[in-house]
Protein backbone atom coordinates (compact mmCIF):
# COMPACT_ATOMS: atom_id res chain seq x y z
CA UNK A 1 0.00 0.00 0.00
CA UNK A 2 1.43 1.31 0.67
CA UNK A 3 1.29 21.06 -13.74
CA UNK A 4 3.52 22.65 -14.95
CA UNK A 5 4.13 20.90 -18.96
CA UNK A 6 7.78 20.97 -19.50
CA UNK A 7 8.43 20.81 -22.87
CA UNK A 8 11.97 19.11 -23.96
CA UNK A 9 14.13 20.46 -26.14
CA UNK A 10 15.14 18.21 -28.79
CA UNK A 11 18.21 16.30 -28.50
CA UNK A 12 20.46 15.49 -31.52
CA UNK A 13 21.91 11.70 -31.65
CA UNK A 14 25.20 13.29 -30.72
CA UNK A 15 24.49 15.46 -28.14
CA UNK A 16 25.75 13.88 -24.56
CA UNK A 17 23.09 12.35 -22.20
CA UNK A 18 24.87 13.23 -18.78
CA UNK A 19 23.80 10.82 -15.89
CA UNK A 20 25.52 11.37 -12.54
CA UNK A 21 29.32 10.55 -13.21
CA UNK A 22 27.59 8.93 -16.72
CA UNK A 23 27.56 9.97 -20.17
CA UNK A 24 26.85 8.72 -23.55
CA UNK A 25 25.39 9.68 -26.91
CA UNK A 26 21.59 9.32 -27.37
CA UNK A 27 22.57 7.23 -30.39
CA UNK A 28 24.92 4.84 -28.03
CA UNK A 29 22.21 4.96 -25.35
CA UNK A 30 19.59 3.56 -28.02
CA UNK A 31 22.25 1.37 -29.04
CA UNK A 32 22.49 -0.44 -25.59
CA UNK A 33 19.22 -0.37 -25.29
CA UNK A 34 18.64 -2.40 -28.48
CA UNK A 35 21.48 -4.61 -27.95
CA UNK A 36 19.98 -5.35 -24.05
CA UNK A 37 16.33 -6.44 -26.21
CA UNK A 38 18.58 -8.64 -28.21
CA UNK A 39 20.79 -10.35 -25.98
CA UNK A 40 18.19 -11.26 -22.73
CA UNK A 41 20.81 -13.83 -21.56
CA UNK A 42 22.70 -10.68 -20.43
CA UNK A 43 19.91 -9.18 -18.66
CA UNK A 44 20.57 -7.76 -15.29
CA UNK A 45 17.91 -7.55 -12.45
CA UNK A 46 17.99 -3.65 -11.14
CA UNK A 47 16.76 -2.88 -7.75
CA UNK A 48 15.13 0.05 -6.77
CA UNK A 49 13.82 1.74 -3.35
CA UNK A 50 11.28 4.03 -4.66
CA UNK A 51 9.90 7.27 -3.19
CA UNK A 52 5.37 6.33 -3.01
CA UNK A 53 4.81 8.65 -4.82
CA UNK A 54 6.87 7.79 -8.10
CA UNK A 55 4.35 4.41 -7.94
CA UNK A 56 1.66 6.02 -10.03
CA UNK A 57 4.18 6.36 -13.21
CA UNK A 58 6.60 3.52 -12.80
CA UNK A 59 4.39 0.63 -14.35
CA UNK A 60 4.60 2.42 -17.56
CA UNK A 61 8.12 3.35 -17.20
CA UNK A 62 8.92 -0.02 -16.51
CA UNK A 63 7.13 -2.07 -19.32
CA UNK A 64 9.06 0.46 -21.45
CA UNK A 65 12.65 -0.02 -20.11
CA UNK A 66 12.13 -3.86 -19.50
CA UNK A 67 10.81 -4.03 -23.25
CA UNK A 68 13.29 -2.16 -24.99
CA UNK A 69 16.13 -3.59 -22.90
CA UNK A 70 15.55 -6.82 -22.18
CA UNK A 71 16.65 -5.82 -17.83
CA UNK A 72 14.21 -6.00 -15.11
CA UNK A 73 13.21 -3.82 -12.57
CA UNK A 74 12.63 -4.78 -9.17
CA UNK A 75 10.79 -1.68 -7.32
CA UNK A 76 9.97 -1.48 -3.34
CA UNK A 77 8.37 1.50 -2.83
CA UNK A 78 7.73 3.78 1.04
CA UNK A 79 7.78 6.81 2.44
CA UNK A 80 10.78 9.03 2.07
CA UNK A 81 11.72 8.91 5.37
CA UNK A 82 11.12 4.90 5.54
CA UNK A 83 13.68 4.36 2.34
CA UNK A 84 15.81 6.45 4.36
CA UNK A 85 16.08 4.96 7.28
CA UNK A 86 16.28 1.32 5.66
CA UNK A 87 19.29 2.69 3.65
CA UNK A 88 20.89 4.01 6.90
CA UNK A 89 19.97 0.80 8.22
CA UNK A 90 21.73 -1.16 5.42
CA UNK A 91 20.00 -2.28 3.21
CA UNK A 92 21.11 -1.81 -0.26
CA UNK A 93 20.01 -1.31 -3.82
CA UNK A 94 20.92 -0.54 -7.33
CA UNK A 95 19.16 2.98 -7.09
CA UNK A 96 17.77 5.03 -4.47
CA UNK A 97 15.18 7.09 -4.97
CA UNK A 98 14.51 9.91 -2.52
CA UNK A 99 14.33 14.00 -2.43
CA UNK A 100 16.25 16.57 -1.95
CA UNK A 101 15.57 16.92 1.77
CA UNK A 102 16.65 13.34 2.38
CA UNK A 103 19.49 12.93 -0.07
CA UNK A 104 21.82 14.64 2.06
CA UNK A 105 21.74 12.13 5.21
CA UNK A 106 22.37 9.16 2.85
CA UNK A 107 25.62 11.20 1.36
CA UNK A 108 26.80 12.62 4.12
CA UNK A 109 26.33 8.83 5.56
CA UNK A 110 28.76 7.84 2.57
CA UNK A 111 25.87 5.50 1.57
CA UNK A 112 25.05 7.25 -1.44
CA UNK A 113 27.63 8.75 -4.41
CA UNK A 114 27.02 12.42 -4.11
CA UNK A 115 28.46 12.61 -7.89
CA UNK A 116 25.46 10.12 -8.84
CA UNK A 117 22.80 12.02 -8.14
CA UNK A 118 20.07 12.69 -10.81
CA UNK A 119 16.64 14.78 -10.49
CA UNK A 120 13.88 12.88 -12.12
CA UNK A 121 10.97 15.17 -11.17
CA UNK A 122 8.60 17.15 -8.57
CA UNK A 123 5.16 17.30 -7.60
CA UNK A 124 2.98 19.36 -5.26
CA UNK A 125 0.26 18.38 -2.60
CA UNK A 126 -3.34 18.37 -3.96
CA UNK A 127 -6.66 17.57 -2.90
CA UNK A 128 -8.97 14.76 -3.62
CA UNK A 129 -12.51 14.06 -2.89
CA UNK A 130 -14.61 10.97 -4.64
CA UNK A 131 -15.66 11.29 -8.14
CA UNK A 132 -19.19 12.07 -8.53
CA UNK A 133 -19.14 14.39 -4.98
CA UNK A 134 -18.99 18.39 -4.68
CA UNK A 135 -15.49 19.81 -5.73
CA UNK A 136 -15.05 22.21 -2.78
CA UNK A 137 -13.45 25.70 -3.46
CA UNK A 138 -9.84 25.61 -2.31
CA UNK A 139 -8.04 28.47 -4.71
CA UNK A 140 -7.66 30.91 -2.25
CA UNK A 141 -6.55 30.24 2.03
CA UNK A 142 -9.42 31.25 3.58
CA UNK A 143 -11.10 28.55 1.07
CA UNK A 144 -9.19 25.73 1.65
CA UNK A 145 -9.45 26.37 5.48
CA UNK A 146 -13.42 26.35 4.97
CA UNK A 147 -13.32 23.23 2.74
CA UNK A 148 -11.10 21.38 4.85
CA UNK A 149 -13.79 22.33 8.38
CA UNK A 150 -16.37 21.56 6.35
CA UNK A 151 -15.60 17.73 5.21
CA UNK A 152 -16.94 14.60 7.05
CA UNK A 153 -13.35 13.32 6.95
CA UNK A 154 -9.90 14.49 6.45
CA UNK A 155 -7.51 12.26 5.05
CA UNK A 156 -3.91 12.81 5.12
CA UNK A 157 -0.56 10.33 5.73
CA UNK A 158 0.36 9.52 8.89
CA UNK A 159 2.90 12.21 9.81
CA UNK A 160 4.88 9.62 12.44
CA UNK A 161 5.83 7.24 9.47
CA UNK A 162 7.59 10.34 7.36
CA UNK A 163 5.61 10.92 4.39
CA UNK A 164 6.74 14.21 3.04
CA UNK A 165 3.23 15.31 2.27
CA UNK A 166 1.80 14.10 6.02
CA UNK A 167 4.25 15.90 7.63
CA UNK A 168 3.57 19.30 5.52
CA UNK A 169 0.10 19.16 6.15
CA UNK A 170 0.48 18.54 9.65
CA UNK A 171 2.17 21.27 9.80
CA UNK A 172 -0.56 23.79 6.95
CA UNK A 173 -3.05 22.47 10.41
CA UNK A 174 -1.43 23.76 13.29
CA UNK A 175 -0.44 26.67 10.83
CA UNK A 176 -4.22 27.74 10.16
CA UNK A 177 -4.98 27.32 13.79
CA UNK A 178 -7.20 24.48 13.17
CA UNK A 179 -5.58 20.99 14.45
CA UNK A 180 -7.47 20.57 17.24
CA UNK A 181 -10.57 21.17 15.33
CA UNK A 182 -9.64 18.49 13.09
CA UNK A 183 -9.12 16.07 15.20
CA UNK A 184 -12.29 14.16 15.56
CA UNK A 185 -12.33 14.50 11.49
CA UNK A 186 -9.07 12.84 10.81
CA UNK A 187 -8.11 9.16 9.46
CA UNK A 188 -4.30 8.74 8.84
CA UNK A 189 -3.23 6.67 5.79
CA UNK A 190 0.48 5.06 5.57
CA UNK A 191 1.27 6.79 3.21
CA UNK A 192 0.99 6.28 -0.69
CA UNK A 193 -2.56 4.85 -0.30
CA UNK A 194 -4.27 8.63 0.72
CA UNK A 195 -6.04 8.27 -2.08
CA UNK A 196 -7.63 4.63 -1.93
CA UNK A 197 -8.67 5.63 1.99
CA UNK A 198 -10.18 8.46 0.78
CA UNK A 199 -12.61 6.64 -1.81
CA UNK A 200 -13.50 4.44 1.09
CA UNK A 201 -14.76 7.15 3.11
CA UNK A 202 -16.87 7.84 0.49
CA UNK A 203 -19.39 10.91 -0.07
CA UNK A 204 -17.62 13.97 2.68
CA UNK A 205 -14.44 13.05 2.42
CA UNK A 206 -11.38 14.71 1.21
CA UNK A 207 -7.97 13.58 1.28
CA UNK A 208 -4.39 15.63 0.93
CA UNK A 209 -1.60 14.03 -0.77
CA UNK A 210 0.96 14.31 -3.42
CA UNK A 211 -1.27 15.26 -6.66
CA UNK A 212 1.38 12.18 -8.53
CA UNK A 213 -0.81 10.21 -6.35
CA UNK A 214 -4.54 11.25 -7.14
CA UNK A 215 -4.19 11.84 -10.90
CA UNK A 216 -5.29 9.10 -12.83
CA UNK A 217 -6.77 7.03 -10.09
CA UNK A 218 -9.87 5.41 -10.98
CA UNK A 219 -12.75 7.00 -9.17
CA UNK A 220 -10.61 9.59 -7.79
CA UNK A 221 -11.55 13.41 -8.45
CA UNK A 222 -8.65 15.63 -8.30
CA UNK A 223 -10.10 19.02 -6.75
CA UNK A 224 -6.65 21.11 -7.55
CA UNK A 225 -3.08 21.99 -5.79
CA UNK A 226 -3.17 23.75 -2.21
CA UNK A 227 -2.85 27.18 -2.21
CA UNK A 228 0.30 28.23 -3.33
CA UNK A 229 0.96 30.19 -0.29
CA UNK A 230 0.33 26.77 1.87
CA UNK A 231 2.37 24.49 -0.80
CA UNK A 232 4.99 22.36 -0.92
CA UNK A 233 6.75 20.72 -3.68
CA UNK A 234 8.58 17.49 -3.31
CA UNK A 235 12.13 17.04 -5.75
CA UNK A 236 12.87 13.59 -6.22
CA UNK A 237 16.69 12.52 -6.83
CA UNK A 238 17.89 9.17 -7.88
CA UNK A 239 21.29 8.11 -6.87
CA UNK A 240 23.39 5.11 -6.62
CA UNK A 241 25.61 3.88 -3.96
CA UNK A 242 28.84 4.72 -2.86
CA UNK A 243 31.72 2.82 -4.00
CA UNK A 244 29.91 0.97 -6.32
CA UNK A 245 30.58 1.86 -10.22
CA UNK A 246 27.11 1.44 -11.98
CA UNK A 247 25.98 -1.96 -14.53
CA UNK A 248 25.40 -0.90 -17.73
CA UNK A 249 21.96 -1.68 -16.85
CA UNK A 250 21.56 0.49 -13.98
CA UNK A 251 23.32 3.45 -16.45
CA UNK A 252 20.93 2.89 -19.05
CA UNK A 253 17.84 2.75 -16.68
CA UNK A 254 19.05 6.07 -15.28
CA UNK A 255 19.20 7.60 -18.71
CA UNK A 256 15.59 6.39 -19.42
CA UNK A 257 14.27 8.54 -17.17
CA UNK A 258 15.20 11.44 -19.28
CA UNK A 259 13.31 9.70 -22.27
CA UNK A 260 10.35 11.21 -23.99
CA UNK A 261 8.98 7.86 -22.99
CA UNK A 262 9.50 8.57 -18.92
CA UNK A 263 8.89 11.99 -19.50
CA UNK A 264 5.57 11.69 -20.67
CA UNK A 265 4.51 8.78 -18.21
CA UNK A 266 5.53 10.73 -15.17
CA UNK A 267 4.21 14.39 -16.57
CA UNK A 268 0.59 11.98 -16.98
CA UNK A 269 0.57 11.79 -13.57
CA UNK A 270 0.98 15.48 -12.52
CA UNK A 271 4.19 15.65 -11.56
CA UNK A 272 7.08 17.99 -13.28
CA UNK A 273 10.37 17.39 -15.02
CA UNK A 274 13.06 19.36 -14.46
CA UNK A 275 15.77 19.96 -17.53
CA UNK A 276 18.56 19.78 -14.98
CA UNK A 277 20.44 17.01 -14.51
Amino acid sequence: MMSTVVTQRPRSAAEPIVVGRIMMSAASLAALITLGAATPTCADEIRILSAAALQSAFPEITHGFEGASGHTLRISYATIGAITQRVLAGESADVVIGSTLSMPALIQSGKIDPRSQLSVCRTGIGIVVPSGTPKPEIGAVEEFKRAVLAARVVVYADPVRGGAAGVHIGSVFKKLGIADQLKSQMTLAAGGDVTEVTLAQGAGALGLTQISEIVGKPGAEFVGPLPQELQNETVFVAGTPTGVTPTPAVTAFLAFLKSTAAVAAIQAKGMQVDQRR
